[in-house]
């Protein structure tokens, strides 16, 4: 696992497709005593979590409840990554994280990072891991001495927007161009496209991004190019709570809606304030078949997208997206008609088109946490808890 995984690798359309991630734990200097129990678990701030049912933060996925012995010759678990960002609802069937019917108390939302938490019960005479006997957190020297990095995730796509966007047809081709928003947290901008007329793709040859392949801050990803209809892993998510139900606007998809963009919702947008769509399924999906040209940087305000026929009307949206590929479509549709006699925009004809290699995906990323080198203390020393705000 790279620094780059750490920090960008967990997005929404992971989370939302349950892309495992692995853990592999060993210990090389155990207690003498084999029989005492070992907890791992996986989140933020369990420690204060595991005595505290009402403060701030939930009780934390169980990656791991084993006795020492178990541990020394190593255990490999996975976790859906929503166990990052949230704990479990009090009345959860079960905490451990390989099981289904484990309760999150939310869902793929939030942004921060979280990590791998120890803890050995029964030090004292109260049931279950108190604070004072947890000897293992994400941020403590034991783990850095260990090689265990904190987990980055971000589940939420970019907040800022550019500020319009216009297009000018030529000859097999348009240029778009826009004004980028001065600041925020945007890695780059795609062009998508469809025809006016019936929502056809244009047939450009840009290839989805690969499942396991390190993100690089270029591609956006999207749990219908990840998974589908058919998630890799699922655990049950608590639904987020509507303020304002059965209303065109909340960002839920209700019944008689064809959309819901929530603020996004615009006249000119992709789903107009009546939750109707303005444009094809597929380009509202953000759908990579209808993705027409290359990455854009942050800093560049135009593009020029060629392959296209004359005399035919297309459709054009501005994706922007995150460096961890959080995609966020730009509440502006355009609409051109390339014509044989206008300008020529591109040196070449085909110029504009492209391709990406891209090799096979898995279901299952197993992203290492490190071997853990742990001893066991007789008394382990109590923890602070930490002051980093929640990210839920």
């Amino acid at each position: 696992m790279t620094d780059r995984d750490h920090r960008q690798f967990l997005n929404r359309a992971r989370c939302e497709c349950g892309q495992q991630v692995g853990a592999d734990i060993r210990m090389t200097r155990p207690p003498a005593d084999l029989a005492q129990q070992l907890q791992a678990m996986i989140g933020q701030e369990c420690a204060v979590a595991e005595t505290s049912f009402t403060g701030e933060y939930a009780r934390c996925g169980q990656l791991a409840v084993e006795l020492v012995a178990t541990y020394v010759p190593g255990i490999r678990a996975a976790f859906h990554p929503a166990f990052l960002a949230h704990g479990l609802v009090p009345m959860t069937p079960t905490r451990l994280t390989d099981e289904a019917d484990a309760w999150l108390a939310s869902g793929c939302d939030g942004a921060g990072e979280a990590g791998l938490w120890m803890c050995m019960p029964h030090e004292n005479n109260t049931p279950n891991c108190q604070e004072s006997e947890f000897f293992v957190a994400p941020d403590d020297a034991l783990s850095l001495l260990s090689g265990i990095a904190p987990l980055a995730f971000d589940y939420e796509p970019p907040l800022m927007q550019p500020i319009d966007l216009s297009v000018e047809p030529g000859n097999g081709a348009v240029l778009l161009r826009w004004e980028p928003p001065g600041a925020g947290d945007i890695a780059g901008f795609r062009v998508l496209c469809e025809e006016a007329d019936g929502g056809a793709a244009p047939g450009h040859a840009f290839a989805p991004p690969d499942l396991t392949a390190e993100h690089d801050g270029t591609h956006y990803f999207t749990a219908g190019n990840l998974c589908g209809d058919h998630p890799f892993s699922t655990v049950r998510l608590e639904p987020a709570a509507a303020t304002d139900p059965d209303t065109c606007g909340n960002g839920l998809l209700e019944a008689g809606e064809a959309c819901d963009d929530g603020p996004d919702n615009d006249p000119g947008g992709l789903c107009d304030r009546d939750c109707r769509l303005r444009v094809g399924p597929g380009l509202h999906a953000l759908a990579w078949d209808h993705v027409c040209s290359a990455h854009v940087d942050f800093s560049d305000d135009s593009v020029v997208v060629g392959g296209l026929t004359n005399g035919t009307a297309y459709n054009f949206v501005l994706v922007s997206y995150d460096l961890a590929g959080n995609p966020r479509a730009f509440a502006r549709v355009v609409t051109a008609t390339p014509d044989s006699s206008l300008p020529d925009l591109l040196p070449t004809a085909d110029e504009g088109c492209g391709c990406a290699a891209s090799r096979e995906g898995h279901g299952l990323f197993a992203m290492s946490l490190g071997t853990l080198f742990i001893m066991l203390r007789r008394r382990p020393r109590p923890r602070r808890a930490s002051s980093r705000a929640t990210c839920s």
